[in-house]
């Protein structure tokens, strides 16, 4: 009675609260690599959304993006304690996460250009809007007899500015 090998399955990408026993350097090179790919995926979707104008939908892939981020960082964290495991690594393998790598480099260099820019935009209008303010309260005049400007200490200003998305 001769049993069929069992087939092997790809590995499921660890969850963010691993128990304390490591995981192999080869499970955790598949799981980083899922990892980067889906945050690649994300970042791309984010970019495209940024560079529409359509920040209103970011929040929801703000929040996946920090959760992923966590996963990756911790995923890193225990490759680190399992170090000398990399070298026995196939070699196609160690490509396939330097290639992911890289692009997940890419990508991230592009989304931090369109965060910037955006908050750069932000920080304008909020600029444009503070100096209107600013000009119209030191302009006012009161509404006394002598019709004198209200008494305010020039370049004080009372505007509290929210800058989340």
């Amino acid at each position: 009675m001769s049993q069929a090998p069992p087939t092997a399955t790809p590995p499921a990408p660890l969850p963010a609260n691993a128990p304390a026993e490591t995981p192999s350097a080869e499970t955790l090179v598949r799981s980083i690599g899922g990892l980067a790919a889906r945050l690649s995926e994300l970042m791309i979707k984010e970019t495209a959304l940024l560079q529409s104008g359509r920040t209103s939908d970011i929040t929801q892939l703000q929040l996946a993006k920090a959760e992923l981020a966590r996963a990756y960082a911790g995923r890193w964290a225990q490759l680190k304690t399992v170090r000398a495991e990399l070298d026995g690594l196939a070699p196609n393998l160690a490509e396939a996460l330097h290639q992911q790598l890289a692009k997940l480099t890419a990508v991230s260099v592009e989304n931090e250009k369109a965060l910037r820019r955006v908050q750069r935009a932000t920080d304008r209008v909020l600029g444009i809007i503070t100096r209107a303010i600013r000009d119209q309260q030191t302009a006012s005049t009161g509404y006394t007899k002598t019709n004198l400007p209200s008494r305010r200490i020039a370049g004080t200003l009372g505007v509290t500015l929210d800058r989340r998305f």
